[in-house]
């Protein structure tokens, strides 16, 4: 499996204790366990990302019924490095905690979801944060660089 390649949209579920740190710009990285978000098209509630992403390992902060989840959108650039974890039974050195599977996929056996892993980078500008809810995702605010933006009450789409 390819890293992702410029242009790909990427995303990740924001941790509940990390939102405010993100908004506040105390955290300006984005870091660990990443997606396409084309391969995370169909995964359209707070349920099915929890599943398909693998988001009920141990110390988690969530739940199967987590009534919203905030996932950060932005585009992969040239600088930016992914890495495919795979494990040693796949000939890689990765290791982590399950419900990591070292195949380089999510361990859901309902979605298949490609898995990648980014160290600590840079908030890209232009990434976005959306709010999603059993009713559907909204935007909820652009990051221009500096700082994060409320998004407009135009009902835009992440």
């Amino acid at each position: 499996m390819n890293e992702p390649g410029r242009r790909t949209q990427m995303l990740k579920v924001i941790p509940p204790r990390l939102l405010v740190p993100y908004l506040s710009g105390k955290r300006t990285v984005i870091s660990g366990y990443v997606y396409r978000a084309q391969d995370c098209a169909r995964l359209t509630t707070p349920r099915q990302l929890f599943y398909a992403l693998d988001l009920h390992f141990e110390g988690s902060e969530l739940t199967a019924d987590v009534p919203e989840l905030y996932i950060m959108r932005w585009v992969a650039r040239d600088v930016d490095h992914y890495v495919v974890p795979y494990g040693p039974h796949m000939g890689g050195d990765w290791s982590d905690n399950p419900p990591f599977a070292g195949n380089a996929f999510t361990t859901s056996r309902e979605h298949v979801v490609p898995q990648f892993h980014t160290m600590p980078m840079p908030i890209p500008a232009g990434a976005r944060i959306g709010h999603l809810t059993a009713e559907g995702e909204s935007l909820f605010g652009v990051y221009d660089g500096l700082t994060w933006r409320p998004a407009s009450d135009g009902g835009e789409r992440p």
